[in-house]
Parts: C-alpha cells; sequence; structure tokens
C-alpha cells in the first residue's frame, strides 16, 4: 500500500496550526513557522501543502513534522495529567492526554507517570499495536524498509501507522507485527 499523493496536504494542514505564533495565526506564518522548523523555504512547505502539485514531503520530515506536532500539542496552560520521564529521571515532556504521553515516551524511549488518574488512561488494543510498532522503529534493530516489507506499504504510510490523535488513525496487523517481533527475538538472541 501506498499513501496517495493527494493525501499529503490534507494531513499537513492538520498539523499547521501548531506551527504559528498563535493558534489563530494566519496561513502564511503558520507556514513560515514549518519552513523554519524543517529548514527548508516557505515556498517549499507551499508546494507541499498544495493539492495541485506533486511534490511530497519526504516520509523522515513527516515524521519530524508529526513528532513535533504532538510535542507542541502537548503544552496547554491546564495542568498536565501525564509527565513523560527519561532515562535519567528527569521530567522531558508534560501532557493532558495520555496518548500524547504514550506516543513520546515510545518516540523517546521513556517512561510515564501520572499526576492524576483519568478515565482514559489504558490502551486499547489499536493503541497498544501503534505502540508496538514504534518500538521497533524506535529500537531500530529492523530497518525501517524491512518494516515496510512486511506490511507491504512505503514509508509514509510507516509514519501514518505510528501516529495518535488523528483523524485517519491506521492501525498494524497484528499478524504482521509478530513477524516482526519474531525476527527481532531472533536478531537479538531471546527465546521466543
Amino acid at each position: 500500500m501506498k499513501m496517495k499523493i493527494d493525501e499529503m496536504p490534507y494531513r499537513l494542514r492538520e498539523f499547521l496550526p501548531v506551527f504559528g505564533p498563535t493558534f489563530k495565526a494566519k496561513l502564511a506564518e503558520r507556514i513560515e513557522g514549518l519552513a523554519e522548523f524543517l529548514g527548508k523555504q516557505p515556498r517549499t512547505i507551499e508546494a507541499y501543502l498544495s493539492y495541485r502539485e506533486d511534490r511530497a514531503i519526504s516520509a523522515e520530515d513527516y515524521w519530524r513534522v508529526a513528532v513535533e506536532w504532538v510535542k507542541r500539542k502537548a503544552r496547554s496552560k491546564m495542568e498536565p495529567g501525564f509527565i513523560v520521564y527519561g532515562i535519567d529521571d528527569e521530567s522531558m515532556f508534560e501532557t493532558q492526554w495520555y496518548w500524547q504521553a504514550r506516543f513520546l515516551s515510545d518516540v523517546e524511549g521513556s517512561q510515564i507517570a501520572m499526576r492524576r488518574l483519568p478515565a482514559a488512561h489504558r490502551m486499547d488494543e489499536r493503541m497498544e499495536r501503534r505502540s508496538r510498532l514504534r518500538h521497533l522503529v524506535r529500537d531500530n534493530i529492523v530497518s525501517k524498509q524491512q518494516i515496510c516489507e512486511v506490511f507491504a506499504f512505503d514509508e509514509h504510510c510507516l509514519v501514518d501507522y505510528q501516529l495518535e490523535g488523528v483523524d485517519w488513525l491506521s492501525t498494524p496487523d497484528e499478524l504482521r507485527l509478530r513477524v516482526l517481533e519474531g525476527f527481532v527475538a531472533e536478531q537479538i538472541g531471546e527465546a521466543p
């Protein structure tokens, strides 16, 4: 499966509001913020956002934008419900929602602490599978290309399959995840 080129502008436009100086920033300011974050020219971002051009953001930059989107979206003036701690037990991120904490802890390889126990603090089966896929990608024991071959999709879809908190959630297949996890266990010498 390959992401359709005409889907990418929709996805990028979903991420765009957090890149402006304020939530009510104009489109040009948001484009400027995203361009600055990626180290690109604003006209390049405009091409990525255009429904008429065939130019698409690279999968690597798409992942960087998605991770930054979660980090910026997690910032809130309300008291955070979750704290994501790094390996050295130093607070890295404070988040309002469990999906943000889970995503950031998977990506950064860290732990979550809860300040208060919200009603929706447990992962459902689909969120658990996305989390396992993020671990596989982060650990880099199997390459992104190998993961894409097993799932039969491209690297843009690999990014989509790791995301939380978006309208187009995709969930990896359990059987294929187990194949990859078995391969990882074999690589590091663990018994199945």
